[in-house]
This record gives C-alpha cells, structure tokens and sequence, in this order.
C-alpha cells in the first residue's frame, strides 16, 4: 500500500470518526417534550433547590427548571 492510499484512507476513517462523534454529541432524550418546553418559555422558577429527578435520568435543581428544559417527571 503506498503512502497516497494510506493517507486517504485514513482521512477517510477520521472524516467518519469525527462525523460519528458530531451526531452522538446532540442531545438524545428519548423523553423530551417540545410542547412541555413551549409552555414553560419564558416562566420563572424559583430559586429552591430540592433536587428532582426527570425522566431522561439526570438531576434537576427543581420542577419548574426540569419543565423549562423539556423534561417531564418520571412517572
């Protein structure tokens, strides 16, 4: 294999790579509500910090801030 090949393909493999790496960086919620997200733009949620889980797994200072995020509670 001479040099030019080697170089293409592995150009080709980091172009893959990289692409790979862009699409499993966006944001994956499989729980996700763009309605719920619409409905709390623009409210204001207060400073207390409880701590709640949503249903994507990941912790939340509090209802209102999961909500805004687009994140319904577990059920």
């Amino acid at each position: 294999m001479c040099i030019k090949t080697r170089f293409s393909h592995m150009k080709t493999l980091l172009l893959f790579s990289t692409l790979f790496v862009l699409t499993q960086c966006t944001k994956v919620r499989t729980c996700y509500d763009a309605k719920l997200e619409r409905e709390m733009r623009g409210q204001m949620c207060t400073m207390d910090c409880p701590g709640v889980i949503g249903c994507d797994g990941k912790s939340y200072c509090n209802t209102c801030e999961m909500n805004k995020a687009g994140i319904p509670r577990t059920k």
